[in-house]
């Protein structure tokens, strides 16, 4: 009797197993890829951050606020400047939907922006789980440093030159221009 249930008890601890292992419930994959519209910036320069959440997975899900801190932000008298949450967005995002936004922004003239190469957090907040997620992205922002052209002697002296031929030329020019009216008419 007991080796006609060891078969059978086998084969249910296998299937149960197999059930077990395999997955029973929707899997969420939010991927957020966000750029920006220039390759670099000076200081000054007003641009744009485009922000992308695509659902790769197998449940729908709903983008619920966005986050976006600058490498400028900074503590500036009595507020934070260079990063903002924009809530309210509900927007519901089905299996390989996306939701597009995109966001203004100038790159501070006072010093706070002097990384060359930096990265834009951005924070994706959802609605997956109980109590909500957030899906954590970035985008890369470089700055150029503002060039300097130092005066030397070749660049000043170029002009200096030219402006001294012209001034021979034009001189010359009046020169010639007196004498023909000096010489008597026959």
């Amino acid at each position: 009797m007991k080796m006609k249930i060891a078969p059978i008890a086998v084969l249910a601890i296998a299937f149960v197993s197999a059930v077990m292992i395999s997955p029973i419930h929707a899997s969420y994959a939010p991927i957020v890829y966000a750029w920006t519209d220039k390759p670099s910036y000076l200081p000054g320069d007003a641009g744009v951050l485009h922000i992308t959440v695509r659902n790769q997975g197998t449940q729908a899900f709903t983008v619920k606020n966005i986050t976006v801190a600058y490498p400028w932000k900074s503590f500036i008298i009595d507020h934070w400047d260079g990063n903002f949450t924009t809530a309210g967005i509900n927007q519901a995002i089905a299996t390989g939907q996306n939701y597009n936004t995109q966001y203004s922004f100038t790159v501070p003239t006072d010093g706070r922006a002097s990384v060359f190469i930096s990265s834009v957090s951005i924070s994706i907040g959802t609605d997956i789980g109980t109590t909500g997620s957030y899906i954590p992205g970035s985008a890369i922002i470089s700055l150029a440093a503002a060039t300097y052209q130092p005066v030397a002697l070749t660049t000043s002296a170029f002009a200096i030159v030219t402006i001294a031929l012209l001034a021979v030329a034009v001189g010359m020019l009046a020169l010639v221009y007196m004498g023909l009216h000096k010489q008597s008419k026959k």
